[in-house]
């Protein structure tokens, strides 16, 4: 049943998948879950939605020896060594309006080509200025929009058509 779904064509990716070792699940459990997750995603041909954390290299090296398929790596928010690692597999990496309020951000915003990233909400968490300690929603992806070209000293038309433009490749609009 999970691959008819799967190949249903207004399904763009398979995910959220990936590890999470925040709160000290098992880990083998997670790998193995993770690893049908790419299999689907390779016999279907679409892209991964990655949630990693706290587990960056453990994934990196599930992605290097199973998966076919590219993707986007959500709220990534790993080091600037992580980032290319994903980037050398081809995948994109999302950032979240944490970026507009947390300065340990701004090297990485930096670091990461514009052809690379994709702008998100993780919705309901990390709202962005100026909206804080409210309930995040997906319009508030603006103020995302707006940080990057701010961080990489960029024309804003341009970084926002670009993210679409990422957007619609990694999943194929």
């Amino acid at each position: 049943i999970y691959r008819s779904m799967a190949e249903d064509s207004k399904v763009v990716g398979i995910g959220e998948c990936g590890l999470d070792y925040h709160e000290g699940v098992e880990q083998e459990k997670q790998k193995e879950v993770f690893i049908k997750h790419i299999e689907l995603a390779n016999e279907v041909k679409k892209p991964l939605m990655l949630h990693i954390r706290n587990s960056y290299k453990d994934a990196i090296e599930i992605l290097k020896n199973y998966a076919k398929v590219k993707g986007d790596v959500h709220f990534f928010a790993g080091t600037i060594e992580e980032a290319k690692k994903f980037l050398e597999l081809g995948f994109t990496l999302s950032f979240t309006g944490v970026i507009t309020f947390a300065k340990q951000y701004k090297e990485l915003v930096e670091y990461v080509p514009l052809d690379m990233m994709i702008s998100e909400t993780d919705c309901p968490f990390v709202t962005p200025i100026p909206y804080r300690g409210k309930r995040n929603e997906p319009v508030y992806v603006i103020e995302v929009v707006k940080k990057i070209p701010e961080i990489k000293k960029m024309d804003f038309e341009a970084v926002k058509t670009q993210l679409v433009k990422n957007a619609s490749r990694v999943f194929n609009f």
